[in-house]
């Protein structure tokens, strides 16, 4: 999912992180704001590689997903650095279908995703060492560059859970296993089970108890909640949380998504009025910022 900042999940740019080995990781960043055009360098060192080509929609779940418009996302898998490598897609049909896309840099993880108008990120492990590494392209895919200097630009939560990426640096994480982990210019999300908490520009946490909480998007002055067992959806909920969060903040109902499995693994995106929530097999689009699907 998608521009904002998603994310995912996608300037955002603040600190460079020392390449470790990163392991499957589900986080993803919101969506950035980016130049207007691509760098001369990379048209001159970018490889050129198979334009993307439309194949049929994913069964899998995907663990990424980056929001550009109302037509068009990008989503991947989180992959591993030992087992089957991230797979990256792209949308320009509403969801309707998926493109796999081949990328010039052999890409094994995938901890972040970032797309908009003119450009298209991924933070994730490359290579045999599976080394993390920030890549990205001007070209819808087509060419790809690596930006060494923007590694710990995108929001993720770290190998084993225990910290948290953000715009301002790594801190501790506020819960045991992180599912999200959402960076922007109002405030940081981090998605627990149970639980979203939330921080502020002065570094305080506050926690808000959401049961059934899938994934959390950040859109224009507040956020996007996606949770299961909702009393008013027999689907998966949509609710809203306005920033800044306080500890008297609460979830506001917004919409339901009735043809959707909330026990999947569904992902969150927006950029403006655009949603887009995603579980791999299904796709939906609202255009009214989540009201409606």
């Amino acid at each position: 999912m998608l521009a904002v900042l998603v994310v995912a999940d996608v300037a955002l740019i603040v600190a460079a992180v020392a390449s470790t080995r990163p392991g499957e990781q589900r986080e993803a960043g919101p969506i950035p704001t980016f130049s207007s055009g691509p760098p001369p360098e990379e048209q001159q060192t970018s490889t050129p590689t198979a334009s993307p080509t439309t194949s049929p929609t994913s069964t899998e779940p995907s663990g990424f997903l980056s929001v550009v418009s109302a037509t068009e996302a990008w989503r991947a898998t989180p992959g591993s650095c030992t087992d089957v490598a991230a797979r990256l897609e792209r949308s320009i049909d509403g969801g309707a279908t998926w493109s796999a896309v081949e990328v010039s840099f052999d890409v094994r993880t995938v901890v972040a995703l970032e797309a908009g108008s003119q450009r298209v990120s991924v933070l994730g492990g490359v290579g045999a060492a599976c080394d993390r590494q920030f890549w990205a392209s001007f070209t819808g895919g087509e060419f790809w560059k690596e930006y060494p200097a923007e590694a710990g630009s995108l929001g993720f939560t770290d190998v084993d859970g225990s910290t948290v990426t953000l715009r301002s640096g790594t801190v501790p994480s506020p819960c045991a296993s992180p599912i999200r982990v959402v960076s922007s210019d109002g405030g940081d999300a981090v998605a627990c089970e149970g639980l979203v908490t939330f921080r502020d520009a002065a570094g305080t946490w506050t926690p808000l108890d959401m049961p059934g909480v899938t994934d959390v998007t950040v859109s224009d002055d507040r956020y996007l909640i996606a949770r299961s067992g909702a009393d008013d959806c027999a689907g998966l909920a949509v609710q809203s949380v306005s920033i800044p969060v306080t500890s008297r903040s609460f979830a506001s109902p917004l919409g339901c998504i009735p043809d959707i499995d909330p026990a999947g693994n569904v992902s969150l995106s927006s950029s403006g009025q655009v949603v887009w929530a995603d579980a791999g097999s299904q796709t939906l689009v609202s255009t009214d910022g989540g009201a409606t699907w």
